[in-house]
């Protein structure tokens, strides 16, 4: 039974979660510059932990937002909660330069529940964008160099955008589910570019920053349709798509510029611009899941977006076509062992390839990678506690440009309780 007590827990973590992704997100990619920043492999850690896979997903005891549809797997007296953190590596390699960064961060809290037999409902907060660069630049003109010395420019990028989401499903005829999400997004973008004089104090040193602010409302819509086989329906195949909206993500932008000389700093030009847009192209996503009984499940997910056209507050950007590919396994021995712990425990393993919508030099830019995890099981309940890893590279050396080489680890703990039970009184 779901205690007030419980209840009030949950309510006071949703509000912690909530306070801490309206703050500045942070990454370390130069990547992230463009678009509308650096888009990971979405979900939570046990669809991670198979490449991202989620469009077959159909799971009572998880919450899987990437498809709305899914809500109406749930048992009608249940509830779930997950809360998840997210910590990073990302080791970043261009020409003779290279570094090494780490970042940590709650990752999200969601909540899913039924409403009727054939209506779920779900609601949750996670990132949806991160920025975060640093880049350095040394002037090498001699004509300049033997005057002033060194010029050095440096661009700065930090922030990102959340995503706070309500979403419901329904079950119209058996095993066909509908759902939608309406999504909240929220956060700020920050780009600072400077130039400093390092060697020549009769020039100050000039620095400019473009600061994005973004509020607006999106919607996502997805469908299910299962099929079981064999005597004694112990295969399932679950066919799953969605349609991520095409969106003008409302945004405004700040500009500040600034000198410093002399030990003082000082404001010379503020401008506050007209509300613009973002854009965010429509993003189709299909894919399945086949499996038997609840021992073993393989599954697909293709998905494809067009940036080719996209403009950020009226201007473009270096973006294409992307296209993403993700499969993943999972394995459970026994789920229903109980002698041996490590039969019931859910191994995972999946990876990914995605052509991402940056393209530069010539070049598209391309993220792949493995991953792999396990759910460890609570006795006597369907929750869980989920963990994943993930290792890939992104980028190349060609041309200049970076490559990157990313571990990932997703914590995410899965609450199944029961919500509601009728009392009966003789």
């Amino acid at each position: 039974m779901w205690s007030n007590k419980n209840l009030f827990a949950a309510i006071l973590l949703f509000s912690t979660v909530l306070s801490a992704n309206s703050q500045s997100l942070t990454t370390y990619s130069p990547y992230s510059k463009f678009g509308v920043g650096e888009m990971r492999t979405r979900g939570y850690a046990n669809t991670k932990a198979m490449g991202g896979l989620t469009q077959g997903i159909r799971n009572g005891a998880w919450i899987n937002y990437l498809n709305p549809a899914s809500y109406t797997a749930q048992d009608t007296m249940s509830l779930v909660f997950d809360f998840g953190v997210e910590g990073d590596g990302v080791g970043s390699k261009s020409g003779q330069q290279s570094n090494y960064n780490t970042t940590a961060s709650i990752h999200h809290l969601a909540i899913q529940f039924p409403v009727t037999r054939w209506f779920g409902a779900s609601a949750g907060i996670q990132p949806f964008s991160k920025v975060g660069y640093r880049i350095k630049h040394v002037e090498t003109r001699p004509d300049i160099l033997s005057q002033i010395g060194a010029i050095k420019y440096y661009h700065l990028g930090s922030g990102g955008i959340s995503q706070f989401y309500v979403g419901a499903a329904v079950e119209p005829i058996k095993n066909l589910s509908l759902g939608v999400n309406m999504s909240y997004l929220f956060g700020g973008l920050e780009y600072n570019s400077e130039v400093v004089f390092p060697d020549y104090s009769q020039y100050a040193s000039i620095q400019k920053i473009n600061s994005i602010m973004v509020r607006d409302i999106a919607f996502s819509f997805g469908v299910q349709n299962t099929h079981f086989f064999g005597s004694e329906k112990q295969y399932k195949l679950v066919l799953g798509a969605t349609l991520d909206n095409e969106t003008a993500i409302g945004a405004q932008r700040i500009e500040y510029i600034t000198f410093t000389s002399g030990g003082s700093n000082d404001t010379i030009s503020y401008n506050e611009y007209s509300k613009g847009s973002l854009d965010y192209p429509k993003n189709l996503t299909a894919g399945f899941t086949f499996s038997y009984k609840n021992n073993f499940l393989v599954g697909f997910d293709y998905s494809t977006q067009d940036w080719t056209n996209a403009r950020f507050l009226n201007a473009t950007d270096s973006l294409t076509k992307s296209q993403s590919f993700r499969g993943g396994i999972q394995i459970i021995p026994n789920p229903y062992d109980l002698r041996y712990y490590y039969k019931r425990i859910n191994y995972r393993v999946g990876y990914h390839y995605t052509n991402t919508s940056i393209q530069l030099n010539g070049n598209q830019i391309k993220d792949y990678g493995i991953s792999f995890g396990v759910g460890l099981p609570f006795r006597r309940t369907n929750s869980s506690f989920n963990f994943s890893f993930e290792l890939g590279k992104k980028g190349t050396l060609r041309d200049n440009l970076v490559q990157e080489t990313y571990g990932i680890v997703n914590v995410g703990f899965s609450f199944y309780d029961i919500w509601f039970v009728k009392r009966r009184y003789n």
